[in-house]
């Protein structure tokens, strides 16, 4: 899941950009098969940056974001981070001014590592996993007089290849271990538009 926050301004023309702050989460959840007896399913806290542009009904957008989630219990602890830029494509169906209805895809290229440790016997890894995942997403916002818009978005990032190995990070080896690293997320969006088209 993830939540989104964005600040800028607009006026009703025909052409549109976006520029936001990004702040989420969203649900990573792998298999049972680290070194620490800990439930490795994480909400991660997501802060980052993104923008979109606006032709008509299409939407064009992109984000950068960076991940973060801890899980841990008296046996051990996981620390997940992870880095990813994102490009996707929307349409209005609404094609209204005041409020919009957004269904959206795209291509998210991640880069995501987790850190777990056994505190009984001191076992310890540190893993990457760097995957491309298509995301699909709709996205409801309401805007205002003033163009500044509040909205909500919820999608689901699949990842291209399914399963993919963890590999080693300071040996760069693999590790054996397999994961699908397909999330949920939900954004909460507050923000405005900047005007691309003089008045006439």
């Amino acid at each position: 899941m993830t939540l989104f926050m964005a600040v800028s301004a607009q006026s009703p023309k025909e052409s549109d950009m976006y520029f936001g702050a990004i702040a989420g989460t969203k649900i990573n959840s792998f298999d049972r098969h680290f070194v620490a007896d800990v439930d490795p399913q994480l909400y991660s806290f997501s802060i980052g940056a993104g923008s979109a542009w606006t032709d008509g009904r299409y939407v064009v957008g992109v984000q950068f974001l960076y991940s973060s989630g801890t899980a841990s219990n008296s046996s051990g602890e996981i620390q997940y981070a992870g880095f990813e830029n994102a490009l996707s494509l929307g349409y209005n169906l609404s094609g209204n001014r005041r409020w919009s209805v957004e269904p959206n895809a795209g291509i998210v290229l991640s880069s995501n590592q987790l850190i777990v440790q056994d505190i009984e016997s001191g076992a310890f890894q540190n893993l990457t996993n760097n995957q491309a995942a298509a995301a699909f997403g709709l996205n409801v916002k309401l805007i205002d007089q003033n163009g500044l818009f509040t909205g909500i978005k919820i999608g689901y990032q699949l990842p291209f290849s399914g399963d993919t190995e963890w590999r080693n990070k300071v040996a760069d080896t693999g590790s054996g271990l397999k994961d699908n690293l397909g999330s949920f997320y939900v954004q909460l969006n507050v923000g405005g538009l900047l005007s691309l088209v003089r008045a006439r």
